[in-house]
């Protein structure tokens, strides 16, 4: 089947070229229709409480912006003037500044906070366009805005300028990479035109998805770069390797193809294999991620198998007059120190008690769950207000009195909660608090007073109304603005009732909105948002109730966190261990691959715990996804290097000669990997795009260490049952070919 697959490809090159050219070109109009979602809240399963929670407050009180703007020296007269203004905009439910809370100083300005609630159909219009509007101003000076549309926003516009920059640098280094460790000046220029076209076709067919995450479109160019350059490297080694024995091009062609599938195929599946387990997350950004990413290694596979060799027949010529003698990168002293007395009693104890230790650190890793990073006008903003969570409670019921009575006996609770010896609750908006002289009952004589009126005439109201001895508010309001339409008194009363009903009430819920004193995400976080829960199940047995924001975001994302760190890791783990057990027909090979890689992911993650910095949770399952899948491709290399050596060299030589043929590729894509994390990492401000490249960047430092200095003595060791197992049948790996 490979020999036809071979003939196939290189009989009919020039259309394959043809067609891979116009899927580029076809790819290059397709990007602007690729949806990109910026809200990581939306990938939380359905079951959740924020997500339903949302859901349902959307579906009765429709879409809520909150958006803070902060002055600078435009004095109380201007900030209400202002506040006011913004209150009778259309898109605006209301406006609110008070002196008491919304005025800081920093010893050298004086800060005004207004905080709008907006329920626009477009928030990020709506925020661009207030924003716009108030820079052509010369009445407020400067000025900040935040909010989650802004935010999302300010995320979006640092992609737009960081990623080609890191990409740029990446290609820079890998270019570098490559001139160093090549045979040839023109290799570049064949394996970029390979990864180009297929970034292009990975990027192009994304708009067949609804919607891809920024994370995927951020990291997906550069990590399919640093993925899948190894798989070009092979096939052209293969091919040059075969032509220097005498082989016409189109036959060295065939037979590298022949000889490449196998090696490559498990290669790229091997990466796969991590990055689909992915997939199985409830938390769905990873099926987003792994989605994406996967689809882009195949596709690069594909492109190496088919496209690929056309590229190269017809830069042959070029690749042979431009060689050069590529970096002298030997193997010679690793090859001896694997098999010596120090690699034995020193080398490998040393390193295994390092994996040790860094296994006991995993349970004491602190983890992220929400963006720790702040835009500049946020940071400023908090700096000087604090940084408040907000909380949203939807409460199911009517606008009975005993509806209203559950609700402030529920708030008064949440009041209660305690947070480093403090109230966690920093205040209460809701109907029966804001509204509450609209809930309480009323006597006749308490009208009078209040309207300063004979208590004749209320008390004849009250008869002619039926209302009895009392009655309350909100229905003596709704009957005196239509009993007296003109009055101003009533007239503001009216508006003020019905602009609180907009806010807080709907047909069948009530909404309640705190302002709670605890950070994000934390252990103490959780716990306060779990007490919030209970008194919710507490006082609304009967379900329906809701809870949303972004601690309790938090608190989803770390409840499904462990489930999805264990089903990562087992998929993962067991899906590479059966493509390699399959590859090696053998089993301990890739046990003890596996054992070498899981080493340098625990390494890896553990080094957060004594530096202090906690992980994101995301970081850390695609740096367990990506390192495990993509660097064991190291392992898998320089194990079937030596298994073939050891068919014709003693165990001291055939470990050098392993190490000698394979450090050329591993090295070259391991730097490569590294270079291209490093890039993400160090260029990008994004914290979750940031912490990405940087935890692939040590990944790939520590695979390619414990491959380079564990895995040799750990063949040696363990040569006689390698080998034992392998005299019979040997494996398809055996033939593959290396650099």
């Amino acid at each position: 089947m490979a020999d036809r697959f071979a003939g196939f490809v290189v009989s009919h090159r020039k259309a394959i070229l043809v067609v891979f050219i116009l899927l580029a070109v076809a790819s290059l109009f397709t990007l602007g229709k690729v949806n990109i979602n910026y809200d990581i809240v939306t990938y939380l399963s359905k079951n959740t409480l924020t997500r339903s929670s949302l859901e349902l407050m959307n579906r009765e009180f429709g879409q809520t912006e909150v958006v803070t703007l902060m002055f600078a020296d435009i004095g109380e007269e201007k900030a209400y003037a202002l506040a006011d203004e913004f209150s009778r905009r259309e898109d605006v439910i209301y406006c609110t500044f008070s002196p008491e809370t919304d005025v800081k100083s920093d010893g050298t300005n004086t800060y005004y906070r207004v905080n709008l609630f907006s329920d626009s159909p477009d928030p990020f219009a709506f925020s661009t366009g207030l924003e716009e509007e108030l820079r052509q101003r010369e009445d407020v000076g400067a000025f900040l805005l935040t909010g989650d549309a802004a935010q999302t926003i300010y995320v979006e516009n640092r992609i737009a300028e960081e990623i080609p920059v890191a990409t740029i640098i990446a290609v820079i280094v890998v270019i570098a990479v490559l001139f160093l460790t090549g045979r040839s000046y023109v290799e570049p220029a064949v394996f970029f035109t390979v990864l180009v076209v297929s970034i292009l076709i990975n990027m192009g067919t994304n708009f067949l998805f609804p919607s891809i995450s920024f994370i995927s479109f951020a990291v997906c160019a550069i990590l399919q770069l640093a993925l899948a350059m190894d798989y070009s490297i092979m096939l052209l080694r293969v091919f040059c390797d075969i032509r220097d024995t005498g082989a016409d091009d189109i036959s060295a062609m065939k037979l590298a193809l022949r000889r490449s599938v196998m090696p490559i195929s498990s290669s790229s599946l091997t990466t796969v294999a991590g990055l689909c387990s992915l997939m199985f997350m409830s938390f769905t950004i990873g099926f987003d991620i792994g989605m994406v990413l996967s689809k882009g290694i195949l596709i690069s596979m594909i492109s190496v198998f088919t496209f690929m060799p056309a590229l190269i027949l017809i830069f042959a010529k070029p690749l042979c007059r431009t060689a050069h003698r590529p970096i002298p990168l030997g193997g010679g002293p690793l090859g001896r120190l694997a098999y010596s007395k120090t690699a034995r009693f020193v080398l490998v104890p040393v390193l295994i008690l390092v994996i040790v230790c860094a296994a006991v650190l995993q349970g004491r890793i602190e983890y992220t769950f929400m963006d720790g990073n702040l835009s500049d006008n946020q940071a400023k903003l908090f700096e000087l207000y604090g940084r408040n969570n907000s909380i949203v409670l939807l409460l199911p019921g009517d606008e009975s009195d005993e509806s209203f009575a559950r609700q402030q006996a529920l708030i008064d609770e949440m009041l209660l909660l305690q947070y480093q010896g403090r109230s966690a609750v920093k205040s209460v908006n809701s109907y029966v608090t804001t509204a509450s002289a609209a809930v309480r009952y009323y006597t006749a004589d308490e009208v009078a007073s209040m309207l300063n009126m004979p208590p004749f005439l209320t008390k004849m109201y009250y008869s002619l109304s039926g209302f009895g001895e009392s009655v309350r508010g909100d229905t003596l309001i709704s009957a005196a603005a239509g009993l007296l339409p003109g009055n101003r008194q009533v007239a503001e009363l009216s508006s003020q009732l019905e602009l609180a009903r907009r806010i807080f009430l709907s047909e069948n819920y009530s909404r309640v909105i705190m302002e709670v004193d605890v950070p994000s995400y934390g252990d103490e976080s959780k716990r306060v948002t779990q007490e919030m829960i209970d008194l919710l199940g507490e006082y609304y047995p009967e379900g329906g109730a809701g809870i949303t924001g972004l601690i309790m975001s938090a608190y989803d994302i770390s409840n499904a966190f462990s489930g999805d760190l264990m089903r990562v890791n087992l998929i993962t783990i067991a899906a590479i261990f059966l493509i390699v057990a399959i590859s090696f027909r053998s089993v301990k090979i890739p046990v003890t691959l596996i054992c070498v890689i899981q080493g340098a992911v625990w390494l890896n993650t553990a080094l957060s715990v004594p530096a202090g910095i906690p992980i994101f949770f995301m970081c850390y399952l695609i740096c367990l996804a990506l390192q495990m899948g993509a660097t064991i491709d190291y392992g898998i290399l320089l194990s079937s290097t030596y298994i073939r050596q050891r068919g014709i060299e003693d165990r001291a030589s055939a470990i050098q000669s392993a190490l000698r043929l394979s450090l050329p590729t591993i090295f070259t894509s391991g730097l490569i990997l590294f270079a291209a994390g490093l890039a993400i990492g160090l260029t990008c401000s994004v914290y979750y795009i940031s912490r990405i490249g940087l935890l692939i960047a040590s990944g790939a430092f520590f695979s390619l260490a414990f491959i380079l200095l564990l895995l040799p003595p750990l063949l040696v060791a363990f040569d006689r049952h390698i080998i034992k197992a392998r005299k019979t049948k040997p494996s398809a790996a055996n033939s593959q070919q290396t650099a």
